[in-house]
């Protein structure tokens, strides 16, 4: 990244036609030592720029706050023509770009923004740009780094990417032509819509990445099951819906278990490179009834992957709880690839999975459920859409839009798991979650049932 800003700074801005611009460099290290600036401002044309050091924290938490300060400081200045923030590289691209959001509060905006002003009402965000070093990629995709802090890496690594408009794949003189290709498509399996540049040394033309207007905040919403679905319904498709029937193409590619169905990708999608040439498929996996947490964690996550704990993922570095020895360590990599090899010879190459999860001891919580590599993440985020009151009291609309995933009796409540990878056997993969979910009997008990003979958080955390 900061061979890149280096590149940015050092290019002469509007020689051969192109647009002079001046630019101000943002650049943030995780460090009490900024070493990415130290080694910015050794460019030739620094002078003609800002460089501004942010260290001792990350720009997309602790010090979100005083980069608003510094980006709407810098634009009042009436010197630059673009801000360009370097992230550390454990930042979480999303976090930033919510900073140019809206102010969708409530409140006299110009009473209450008066002092501080709104980043909204000096500056735009242009792209997110994400660099990826292709001599270390397959092995920081499948690593098993030690400590809470880095266990969650790969997992980090897929979300810039995914969270991104331009990728560049840098170092690309350290890879054959062979795995440079391996690596664009497995970066445009995780981010589809994403400009992908290669560079030696970060060199790219600087109007690739500069003032191209491709940020769109609503491009980065798209509900898992449109990962996998053609964006123009067919007429023949239309018509059944018109009937009160399921569409007739998605039928033809359903696979019904009876406890779930598999929807494998459709075929009016048009096949992309890497569908051909490495046999990269995609499909989503539908349940309307809970995992038991036992089956679930026992017989699929930590059979075939490391999990990560949320909290252990939140435990600060200096904890002496979170060290771990030379042999801890060992006993990790060691762990981890031998699921791997279990993983691939029972699923295919499961490169990327992600989804909503329903478990019986927390039957009111969304569990988000995300897979890079050797790692899976299971973290909380809120409740399930039939707890919110506008679905059952709110307008025509809200209740509309609340309830489009509604199925009686228990409202949005469903396993939703998208897989991407090369070879998948989703008749496997869909035995192996089947075999998780609530037996027949166990279903039939209801939820009083599932409280008193599996447990539930809720309960518990009272208790407590």
């Amino acid at each position: 990244k900061t061979t890149l800003m280096k590149h940015v700074l050092e290019t002469k801005h509007g020689e051969g036609g192109g647009e002079a611009f001046k630019c101000a460099v943002i650049v943030n290290d995780m460090a009490e030592l900024n070493i990415d600036k130290d080694l910015i401002d050794q460019t030739a044309f620094v002078q003609s720029d800002e460089v501004i050091a942010m260290q001792n924290g990350c720009v997309c938490c602790t010090l979100k706050s005083d980069l608003v300060e510094q980006m709407i400081a810098l634009a009042k200045k009436n010197v630059f023509d673009y801000m360009i923030i370097e992230a550390s590289g454990v930042s979480e691209p999303s976090q930033i770009a919510s900073l140019f959001v809206e102010c969708e509060k409530d409140h006299d905006h110009e009473t209450e923004h008066k002092d501080a002003g709104l980043l909204t009402d000096v500056a735009r965000l242009d792209a997110c740009v994400t660099v990826v070093d292709a001599g270390e990629f397959f092995a920081n995709l499948e690593s098993v780094i030690a400590g809470p802090n880095a266990a969650n890496f790969p997992v980090l690594l897929v979300e810039q990417i995914e969270y991104s408009n331009i990728i560049i794949l840098n170092k690309t003189d350290l890879v054959s032509k062979a795995q440079l290709a391996a690596i664009e498509a497995q970066v445009s399996t995780i981010n589809s819509k994403a400009k992908i540049l290669t560079a030696k040394n970060a060199v790219v033309d600087v109007s690739q990445v500069m003032n191209t207007g491709l940020y769109d905040p609503a491009a980065f919403k798209i509900p898992i099951e449109q990962m996998i679905e053609p964006e123009v319904v067919p007429e023949c498709c239309k018509r059944s819906v018109e009937r009160g029937e399921t569409p007739c193409c998605k039928r033809a590619r359903t696979l019904d278990s009876g406890k779930s169905q598999v929807l494998l990708s459709s075929k009016k999608l048009p096949t992309t490179r890497h569908q051909k040439r490495f046999s990269i498929t995609s499909f989503l996996y539908k349940a309307r009834r809970p995992f038991h947490p036992l089956r679930f964690h026992e017989s699929f996550v930590e059979k075939f992957f490391v999990f990560v704990e949320q909290g252990a993922r939140n435990k600060s570095e200096g904890d002496e709880d979170s060290e771990e020895n030379g042999e801890d360590i060992k006993r990790r990599q060691e762990d981890g690839a031998a699921k791997q090899v279990l993983r691939t010879s029972t699923f295919g190459k499961v490169l990327r999975s992600k989804g909503f999860l329903w478990i019986a001891s927390r039957h009111d919580m969304v569990n988000n459920f995300g897979q890079a590599g050797n790692i899976v993440t299971i973290d909380g985020s809120g409740v399930w859409k039939a707890l919110d009151p506008a679905a059952w009291t709110g307008s025509e609309e809200e209740k509309a839009t609340l309830r489009k995933d509604f199925v009686v009796p228990w409202g949005d409540r469903r396993q939703e798991i998208v897989f991407i990878g090369q070879d998948l056997k989703h008749d496997v993969i869909q035995k192996s979650l089947d075999e998780c979910l609530l037996t027949d009997e166990e279903f039939a008990m209801g939820l009083d049932g599932w409280k008193a003979t599996i447990g539930d958080i809720a309960v518990e955390l009272s208790a407590a």
